[in-house]
């Protein structure tokens, strides 16, 4: 197994990284992106992300766009990998940063999907003042803790509310959720990191020409949902199964499915 590190290929054994404010502050960013049968999806959005992120982050991006995607590559032949996760790793090291691009096989298999997810609300608030909120940053503990909670719990996925009390995103994933034919899903300024398959779902949404409202919503609204699904860039649409102590029968959930089956033809043509 290679990685590679200021696009040079290393074994795991050889990759040793000097303790920098990366590493020691958070001070960075990563994406993760899909590799399906050796293609991996929507690479231009998540490298566009990554360079607005850096500037946010006043971090000079010290690789060209196109270099980063020739990296990508090349691990993943490497690597050999047909199927599974590229994750990109960006640090400041002050006046200079370090690029890290490992890989990591499938995680997402059909029955995970004939199972869906159970979700619960998590215990702390986003802070959708804050401007890491906003940002694919390294800083992530916050939702990690949010998920182990959840996991301890024995659900998937942990859902946070803002501190102005209304939903905001998953510890992981982004938020939609269907009532009365409806499609409902929290708008950014609600303190959510803008995905890229939330940003691909709303896109398909508008292209069937469902009913979109994206605003302030309440856990009562989602309490009351007749469909809930997440969204991220490894999972695509996710349904849920499970609300705490509310039960959604998967056989029972059109729009849901609706999406996953045009999102699957649109993206996924050929399988």
């Amino acid at each position: 197994m290679y990685i590679s590190y200021g696009g040079k290929l290393l074994t795991i054994k050889e990759a040793l990284i000097s303790p920098n404010e990366g590493f020691q502050y958070g001070y960075g960013l990563f994406e993760t992106l899909k590799v399906h049968n050796e293609k991996v999806y929507f690479i231009d959005e998540h490298l566009k992300r990554l360079r607005n992120g850096c500037k946010e982050l006043n971090i000079e991006l010290h690789y060209d766009l196109k270099l980063i995607k020739e990296y990508i590559n090349k691990l993943i032949v490497s690597n050999s990998l047909t199927s599974g996760v590229v994750k990109i790793i960006y640090t400041k090291n002050k006046n200079h940063a370090h690029l890290l691009i490992t890989t990591r096989e499938k995680i997402y298999n059909e029955e995970r999907y004939k199972k869906g997810f159970s979700i619960a609300f998590a215990s702390t608030r986003k802070n959708p003042h804050a401007k890491l909120t906003y940002i694919k940053s390294n800083n992530y503990l916050e939702n990690l803790l949010a998920k182990e909670e959840a996991l301890k719990n024995n659900y998937d996925e942990a859902i946070f509310l803002n501190t102005n009390g209304f939903l905001s995103e998953g510890s992981f994933t982004n938020l939609f959720f269907v009532k009365e034919k409806n499609i409902y899903t929290p708008a950014i300024a609600c303190g959510i990191l803008p995905g890229i398959m939330r940003e691909k779902t709303i896109d398909l949404i508008n292209i069937l020409g469902l009913s979109l409202k994206v605003g302030a919503f309440t856990k009562e609204d989602l309490l009351h949902a007749d469909e809930i699904f997440l969204t991220n860039s490894l999972m695509d649409i996710m349904p849920v199964s499970k609300l705490e102590n509310k039960i959604f029968d998967l056989y029972k959930l059109p729009t849901t499915k609706l999406l996953m089956d045009e999102f699957h033809h649109l993206h996924y043509p050929f399988l």
